[in-house]
């Protein structure tokens, strides 16, 4: 997924989730104190003492998140056996990375391309919860009205990120695929500078970007959600070191049961109150946090959609829409240069396991 890190008014990017580079995430002096409030936050976690020590990675931005939600209440992070250390971070390339060094025990939040290149390039991580969709939109002149007015024209979007990918699938969908041209930027930032200044004649942005584009006369020809319904889903997903599940399901368990927990309290009657106490971990205002996260919520999915998310059809997780994005996903990593070879679709579906979000779902939690 991507969050915003800036309110609406300012014409700043949502931080991207998979971009190899994040400027304007967050300065150095806002990450450092982000990064003191999740250590506060993780000693609220339990005692350090006789329980093991969880490391999860989450995004900041202007966006609650379930992990926000968990780190800024302590009642709930109890509901864990473990002392939480809550790790901020700005990229999903790096932070499996850092899952694969063993820095990192779980990370929330990360999209297709990073996650699939993880596991292809020998990664031995899980995907155990679908959190949310991506929520750009492709934002072009009043003129342009359908798809076929972009040919022999140019996209902006950010380089390598799902959102490339969601770009890349739309194109292919709309038998579009090399007869236009896709620009990508290190930021979703520039991208929005591009189409504002004339040099591409869409960008694919989302949260105070695409306000601003919209603002500035533009208007979307498309968006992630409809992509995605193309088959094109841009997935923020909690991963997993699979060690963890080897050595202690138990606590792999007791996780997923609170991430449920949190993700219902994200659409609740108390929202409002979990979106501001998280707006510490996220390291923006109470007040942007709350805005923020209810223009987001309908990309979130619902607990009752795992289901169908990572088993798929007759309990297939091979026929699941997570893996047969990922799958589609492979190839796109392998154009990037992201991967040498594109694993098979079982490699893939071994690396989705419902098992803990289906036991959640059913209500198996201690």
């Amino acid at each position: 997924m991507t969050r915003p890190t800036t309110s609406p008014d300012a014409p700043s990017t949502r931080a991207r989730r998979l971009a190899p580079s994040r400027p304007g995430r967050c300065a150095g002096a806002v990450l450092a104190a982000v990064a003191g409030i999740a250590m506060t936050m993780g000693a609220l976690a339990g005692p350090a003492s006789a329980e093991p020590t969880l490391t999860v990675g989450y995004f900041t931005g202007l966006i609650a998140e379930p992990e926000t939600v968990i780190g800024s209440t302590p009642s709930l992070a109890a509901d864990v056996p473990a002392h939480i250390k809550w790790v901020p971070i700005t990229a999903g390339v790096t932070a499996l990375a850092e899952v694969s060094a063993g820095a990192l025990d779980i990370v929330a939040g990360v999209g297709n391309p990073p996650t699939v290149a993880a596991i292809a390039n020998g990664t031995n991580v899980d995907v155990i919860w679908d959190q949310s969709l991506d929520s750009d939109s492709l934002i072009v002149a009043k003129s342009i009205t359908s798809p076929d007015q972009l040919i022999g024209k140019t996209i902006g979007d950010l380089e390598g990120s799902s959102e490339d990918y969601e770009v890349h699938g739309w194109l292919s969908a709309e038998h579009l695929a090399g007869k236009v041209t896709v620009v990508g930027f290190q930021s979703e930032q520039a991208a929005a500078a591009a189409w504002l200044a004339g040099k591409v004649t869409a960008a694919y942005v989302e949260g105070a970007l695409e306000l601003n584009l919209v603002a500035h006369g533009g208007v979307p020809l498309t968006n992630a959600k409809k992509i995605a319904d193309l088959g094109y889903p841009g997935l923020d997903v909690l991963a997993v070191t699979h060690k963890l599940i080897v050595s202690d399901p138990a606590l792999v368990q007791a996780y997923v049961c609170t991430e449920l927990t949190a993700t219902n309290d994200l659409f609740g009657p108390d929202q409002d109150a979990y979106f501001r106490s998280s707006a510490g971990l996220l390291g923006v205002a109470p007040g942007q946090a709350v805005a923020a996260t209810k223009q987001y919520l309908s990309y979130y999915f619902l607990p009752n959609q795992e289901k169908a998310e990572l088993e798929g059809a007759n309990g297939s997780t091979l026929s699941s829409p997570t893996v047969q994005a990922y799958i589609k996903t492979a190839t796109f990593d392998k154009a990037q240069g992201r991967i040498t070879s594109v694993p098979s679709a079982a490699t893939l579906a071994s690396h989705v396991d419902p098992t803990f979000a289906l036991n959640a779902v059913a209500g198996h939690c201690s």
